[in-house]
């Protein structure tokens, strides 16, 4: 292989599953996931359309770091000489110090750590990928892509909470939103395409779900907050609680800090109401056998959605275009449905038949009918977005020395 100009390994690890990809100049070159079956680490790696599968003797997805060079050569992605230029990896926490993005160094990670014991759900993960990254890729530079810098540009009025504003920024509690890192790919292929509308509302749905409002690309609001827990009724989080509910349920069940936490961000949302199960498919097949809860958590979850989707229209007062994007969004006509029904007094009719027929569209699709405003379907594309960051981030650094 010829040697290339730049090489950008990105990381986006999760609590379940760690997800890896390969840019070359900036394209795409390879995608890599690894994930627990049957307490067993399987390895995939997609490239050039094909895909192949490894089955590991051990259960530690922490290892997967460590796997990923060797796949990528194994299979000739990269040859034996090729150099990784630099690493991305997206950063979820609550700081004004990761409302940018940061070259991880021994204070970053210090910063970090210090994050990882007021929200350690969220960060812990985050910092052991890091220490194995650099294990395994020594002296290559990592960037933390934080996920949270698209949103720096909401106005005071949606960035902080209702006290003592001087307080809040002395402790760093503060509405810093997040999904910014998505929001911002869906942006990008807007602007890019001369698509961009001056109000848009963009959904993020997933197994974490919120909703932005885009002012001429610029975000003015988000319905996450301090951390992904705030905003809509999520797979596994609760979404918004009143604190004083919050409080009593940690008094009455005799829990810790760490364990109210765990249970409001692991144990409620759709799988919390329904009992059941967080995958909507199932709660849909639930629905049809007079299942209530799992028609409850359904009702839920889309309400929720509305709710937001007029606050973000009310932030800007007024809407010109609708979109839909993250793995729900682009996958369930039956939720996209329900939520669009409610939405005919903001102008988003859509067609049913052409929603019907959506799924996973590779590009942009328009399911709004012919006399609504746009109603959008953009996949996100954060891998990208995060490479594209990573390698602005290093050229701007090398341009300064």
């Amino acid at each position: 292989m010829e040697m290339t100009k730049s090489l950008i390994f990105i990381v986006n690890p999760g609590s379940a599953s760690r997800k890896y990809a390969l840019y070359v100049d900036g394209q795409k070159r390879a995608n890599l996931h690894f994930e627990l079956v049957d307490d067993k680490v399987v390895g995939h790696i997609y490239f050039a359309g094909s895909q192949y599968t490894v089955k590991y003797n051990d259960s530690n997805l922490a290892n997967a770091p460590h796997r990923t060079l060797p796949l990528l050569q194994k299979y000739k992605v990269i040859g034996l000489t090729d150099k990784i230029r630099a690493i991305g990896i997206r950063i979820v926490a609550p700081s004004r110090q990761f409302m940018k993005d940061n070259l991880i160094t021994a204070s970053v990670e210090q910063s970090l750590d210090r994050l990882s014991e007021e929200t350690p759900l969220h960060i812990k993960n985050v910092l052991l990928e890091i220490k194995q990254l650099r294990a395994r890729y020594p002296g290559v530079p990592i960037v933390g892509i934080s996920d949270s810098a698209f949103h720096a540009t909401k106005p005071a009025k949606a960035h902080y909470y209702g006290f003592d504003p001087v307080l809040a920024t002395k402790l760093g509690i503060e509405r810093y939103g997040f999904h910014g890192v998505s929001v911002g790919s869906v942006v990008k292929y807007l602007n890019d395409n001369d698509m961009l509308m001056p109000k848009t509302v963009i959904c993020h749905l997933g197994s974490g779900s919120s909703v932005s409002a885009i002012m001429h690309g610029r975000s003015v609001d988000n319905t996450m907050g301090f951390s992904p827990l705030e905003g809509l009724l999520m797979s596994t989080r609760s979404g918004s609680i009143d604190i004083a509910a919050a409080l009593e349920l940690k008094r009455k069940m005799a829990w810790s800090d760490v364990e109210l936490e765990t249970y409001l961000n692991k144990q409620c949302g759709l799988k919390g109401v329904s009992g059941t199960s967080d995958d909507i498919r199932q709660l849909v097949i639930s629905e049809t056998k007079n299942d209530k809860r799992a028609k409850l958590a359904l009702d839920m979850f889309v309400y929720r959605i509305q709710q937001s989707i007029a606050q973000m229209t009310a932030a800007m007062g007024g809407v010109n275009c609708l979109i839909f994007t993250g793995t729900v969004s682009e996958r369930s006509f039956i939720i996209r449905g329900r939520v669009l029904d409610q939405l005919d007094y903001l102008g988003f009719k859509y067609d049913s038949k052409v929603n019907d027929a959506t799924y996973e569209p590779e590009g942009v699709a328009n399911i709004a009918s012919h006399d609504s405003k746009p109603i959008l379907i953009i996949p996100t594309d954060e891998a990208a977005e995060l490479a594209r960051r990573t390698e602005q981030y290093i050229t701007r650094k090398q341009g300064e020395i």
